[in-house]
């Protein structure tokens, strides 16, 4: 039978108190706890602070106090040796690490259940391990969950209140939801942002841990995406357009390169003379895409082309050596070089408010609000359809041909409908006499 007992080993005015714990003989440990006590005040024999009638208000109250912590101690250290399981090793450690889970708020397990230290066990002993269909997550994946994480952590704090794991379902999502759109989020991110506690959660049952069952129940979603893009002819428009400032001509001629090549500012603007390469006769560029670590080659267009004779073989120089303050710097003289070139048809897109902090959208001049993005979706747009899907996947990275058409703002019928771009001759089965002589 376990029993637990409280002892002093000191005679120092703040004594130490010790926890004793037996199991049966032999089988007995001792480990401190967080507990002092002038040993004045202590009744050895019963192993607990002395039922003083005399002293000051606040030393009759914090020996009372004492008093209860340790009973409720012993309780909590009875019962883990009670519910144990079968694999647990009793010992000293054993013991310490139950003292300490009682002054911690629960074993590590008890801890875990709290969702805000679940989700610092995941980002540090799941996260870097996780794996789909075999293969390690990449980077860019562990980053946005990372960024998820951080925003549930401070979605958690708003609340004022501990939440436990199973805590979090359909209504908590929905509260996360609304603290996503008043931080300013644009809805279409919210839509993918409130699927991921989902995947995060949804691993707790591995480690024991009660989830809601509702938790299956929740859903992303999206909104209808600005599908802003360049056409060849307002390309030629540009240019046509001489810059007399450097970096505008620069920006011009990284806009040509990216509508030719289908890439995302993160790989279009590290694009360099040492990636370029000859295969069956043609000269290529050979681009590892940052976010999906997928290798491309990528024939080179004869205006991009033209674009490296024109800079002994080379591509222009970046904005900045730091690839963030690149892309910004793109951005920026993406608008001027647009409306100096006169492109100012109305497309539907986003415009950053700042007042609001927010995205409003609706129809702006096309110079208001083109971005870097308008290279990979235009090049889309321009071969759609002019040459197999597949092969503009290949170069966009696109991985289905559903995530490829809204892509560009098509659908399943935009694709079925250029089978009468093809000749297909029409044949029938020559119909059988059925008719029988009289």
């Amino acid at each position: 039978m376990a029993t637990l007992k409280f002892r002093l080993l000191s005679k120092k005015e703040n004594a130490p108190i010790y926890c004793y714990f037996s199991i049966g003989r032999g089988k007995f440990y001792q480990r401190k706890t967080r507990e002092t006590i002038n040993p004045e005040n202590w009744n050895t024999k019963k192993g607990e602070p002395k039922n003083i009638q005399s002293g000051t208000q606040k030393s009759l109250n914090d020996l009372q106090k004492l008093k209860q912590r340790l009973t409720e101690l012993e309780s909590y250290v009875l019962e883990q040796y009670r519910t144990r399981k079968d694999d647990e090793i009793i010992n000293g450690i054993w013991l310490d690490e139950v003292i300490t889970a009682f002054y911690s708020g629960g074993r590590k397990i008890q801890q875990l259940d709290y969702l805000e230290n679940y989700l610092e066990y995941y980002k540090t002993e799941v996260l870097p391990f996780r794996k789909i269909r075999g293969q390690r997550i990449t980077e860019s994946t562990i980053k946005k969950q990372i960024t998820i994480i951080n925003k549930i952590k401070d979605f958690i704090k708003s609340q004022n209140k501990k939440i436990k794991v199973s805590d979090y379902d359909v209504n908590l999502s929905n509260k996360f939801e609304l603290y996503l759109e008043n931080q300013g989020i644009a809805k279409g991110t919210i839509g993918r942002y409130i699927k991921y506690p989902k995947t995060i959660i949804s691993h707790a049952k591995t480690v024991g841990i009660e989830t809601n069952e509702s938790l299956s129940e929740i859903k992303g979603y999206t909104t209808e995406t600005p599908t802003i893009y360049i056409t060849e002819t307002e390309l030629k428009q540009i240019q046509n357009t001489i810059f007399l400032n450097k970096n505008l001509e620069t920006a011009k001629d990284w806009l040509i390169i990216g509508f030719y090549t289908g890439q995302r500012a993160s790989d279009l603007l590290q694009m360099s003379k040492n990636k370029l390469t000859t295969h069956q006769n043609k000269l290529c560029i050979k681009v590892i895409q940052k976010k999906t670590n997928t290798t491309v080659l990528i024939p080179l267009h004869k205006e991009v082309i033209k674009i490296l004779e024109k800079r002994n073989g080379d591509f222009p120089q970046r904005f900045s050596d730091n690839l963030e303050s690149a892309k910004t710097f793109f951005n920026r003289y993406l608008r001027t070089i647009t409306k100096q070139a006169n492109l100012d048809r109305l497309e539907y897109g986003k415009k950053w408010n700042d007042e609001t902090k927010r995205f409003d959208y609706g129809k702006y001049p096309l110079h208001e609000i083109i971005s870097s993005h308008v290279c990979r979706r235009s090049f889309a747009t321009h071969y759609y359809a002019k040459i197999p899907t597949p092969i503009i996947m290949a170069v966009t990275g696109h991985k289905t041909e559903k995530e490829f058409l809204n892509y560009i703002g098509k659908d399943f019928n935009d694709l079925s409908i250029k089978i009468f771009d093809f000749d297909i001759e029409e044949t029938a089965e020559p119909q059988q006499n059925t008719k029988t002589a009289n």
